[in-house]
């Protein structure tokens, strides 16, 4: 059957995953489950990662995993191909904080985050204060803003503090350590960072991207090595395909139109679709001010 799609690509609709963590939010959101008591803290919209893997929610291919579609469509649905057991190159997913911060962490590779929704005075952990030699007060604060975006690099600290909900964007199958975990025990607090890991002890690591002008339909927000996010604030894009791209809507509600097994999917906040390299011309269509980053690869 998979065979037989490869000239019939379209869009691929992805099934969020939802798990409840201790600093999770139980208020009501746009994104995911309004009416649900569960306090979710991660809910990932695109990953084949830590045991975890996105899986078509729609059409034809419904059910299948990240990495069967990419094994059978091979460069139509990544172009080029990525090697064997990695068929996403990123990782995309929410995290939300309720009143409670998240855990202090440190990863090996760099980060994207973009502001969705923040309550007064939220803030997020940028680094190091070398002025502090006891978490939590060592994490360095910036007060966060909805719409805000930031890169975080390699090395540096990181951490979300209560009232936050932020999409964010890294390299799959990259390396996490624990600094500090609000909800430990004090005699645990401090953990060991893995071997090898260098932490950046600078007072402000992270980059603050400029905002886009307000009149631009497609603005480049940032980039990462072989990732670049856009905004799409537009009633009407067109595309000729040819890259893939994963499109994450953040306000508002449209469409995408194609030729293939789906030629109508629907777009909402919450979710992620996979536009398939090989997808050829299509439009992203929206009466509602349809606003969406765009996860695509870059050379």
């Amino acid at each position: 059957m998979l065979g037989e799609l490869k000239s019939q690509i379209y869009p691929l609709s992805l099934t969020p995953i939802l798990a409840e963590k201790p600093w999770g939010a139980r208020r009501i959101s746009i994104y995911h489950d309004p009416g649900s008591k569960a306090a979710w803290g991660e809910i990932f919209l695109a990953i084949k990662d830590f045991g975890l893997t996105s899986r078509v929610a729609s059409g034809p291919l419904v059910g299948q995993g990240v990495h069967q579609v990419g094994r059978n469509w091979g460069a139509e649905f990544m172009d080029p191909p990525r090697p064997t057991g990695s068929p996403l190159p990123w990782t995309i997913w929410l995290e939300r904080t309720g009143d409670k911060p998240g855990p202090v962490r440190v990863k090996t590779g760099p980060e994207f985050w973009y502001v969705l929704e923040a309550e007064p005075s939220s803030w997020i952990g940028a680094g190091l204060d070398p002025k502090q030699s006891q978490w939590p007060q060592r994490l360095a604060r910036r007060v966060a803003e909805p719409s805000d975006a930031f890169i975080f690099p390699a090395g540096s600290p990181q951490a979300q503090g209560p009232g936050l909900t932020i999409i964010k964007a890294g390299l799959a199958k990259i390396d996490l350590a624990t600094l500090y975990d609000w909800e430990r025990q004090p005699d645990v607090w401090d953990y060991q960072p893995t071997p090898g890991l260098v932490i950046d002890l600078t007072t402000e690591p992270l980059t603050v991207l400029e905002p886009p002008d307000p009149t631009s339909e497609l603005a480049v927000l940032g980039q990462l090595k072989g990732l670049e996010v856009k905004l799409l604030r537009s009633t009407f894009q067109s595309f000729k395909g040819g890259q893939f791209a994963i499109i994450c809507p953040i306000k508002g509600q449209g469409r995408i139109n194609s030729s293939g097994a789906t030629p109508t999917l629907r777009l909402r906040p919450g979710g992620a679709t996979i536009i398939p390299a090989g997808l050829g011309p299509h439009s992203i269509v929206s009466n509602s001010s349809l606003t969406a980053l765009i996860f695509q690869g870059v050379a």
